[in-house]
């Protein structure tokens, strides 16, 4: 069921008061009543099913009836995006967050379309938020300050990240030619792809093809996304490495 986020839930609460915009979420616009029963987020990897006992005018008190602990040592990866047009790169943040996405590094490259706003960290925060809460996605991901290619990269390295071009210029190596997926952080370039100069800037750092295809920006972060949980899965399902070589992550009727 989609979730009300609470930061302040922690694996040994037993009850506990939401306010705000998440009481007028719950009770104005979904009408909830004493007795039912809701799921509560974290954002740092608690999810907890909760009963309502009590509905003051400005919150409401919560007994936890179930807490599950997700553990923060699993492979993570992180997205670095030039800013997109159109609010496509809103897009990239809901889907990449739905399939697990811990990190967003947004950048401007010399073919960005266009400047940060005021408002765009903003905006790129409380749509990962909602993410989270459709999605029971137990973390709630950070979006980073909009920085230069260069700093954004050094950021991404600091973070612990390694950084991976997805390049339409690789033909031959794919996600799942690389062998550690624990830390990895995928760069997507803006619609009209990265300059020769940042090309060079990048020269030291590892490549992959998402697809055969070119894809829009929007599009390959999302891909990305995918075959990195796709990886993960089949990691998880102990499917020998040789035998991963033969699967094709941009085929869609994966057996």
């Amino acid at each position: 069921m989609p979730s009300y986020y609470c930061p302040d839930l922690q694996s040994t609460s037993d009850r506990i008061e939401i306010s705000g915009d998440e009481y007028h979420h719950l009770c104005r616009v979904k009408r909830r009543q004493l007795g039912d029963i809701i799921l509560l987020n974290s954002g740092t990897g608690i999810l907890a099913e909760a009963k309502i006992v009590d509905l003051q005018k400005d919150r409401a008190v919560l007994h936890l009836r179930d807490i599950k602990v997700s553990g923060s040592e699993t492979a993570q990866f992180a997205i670095a995006f030039a800013l997109l047009k159109n609010h496509h790169d809103e897009l990239a943040i809901e889907k990449c967050t739905e399939l697990g996405a811990r990190d967003f590094f947004p950048f401007t490259s010399q073919h960005s379309v266009r400047n940060v706003g005021k408002n765009t960290i903003v905006r790129f925060r409380k749509v990962a938020l909602s993410a989270i809460k459709q999605c029971d996605n137990p973390f709630l991901p950070r979006v980073h300050e909009p920085r230069n290619l260069k700093d954004a990269i050094a950021l991404i390295e600091a973070e612990g990240y390694t950084p991976l071009l997805c390049s339409e210029k690789e033909k031959a190596v794919m996600l799942r030619d690389i062998a550690d997926r624990h830390k990895l952080c995928f760069i997507i370039g803006p619609e009209g792809g990265f300059s020769p100069e940042e090309f060079d800037l990048m020269k030291g750092l590892k490549s992959i093809m998402l697809s055969p295809l070119i894809l829009r920006a929007e599009t390959a972060a999302i891909a990305a996304s995918a075959q990195f949980a796709l990886a993960q899965n089949r990691a998880s399902d102990k499917i020998p490495f040789d035998k991963m070589k033969g699967i094709r992550y941009f085929d869609a009727n994966l057996k």
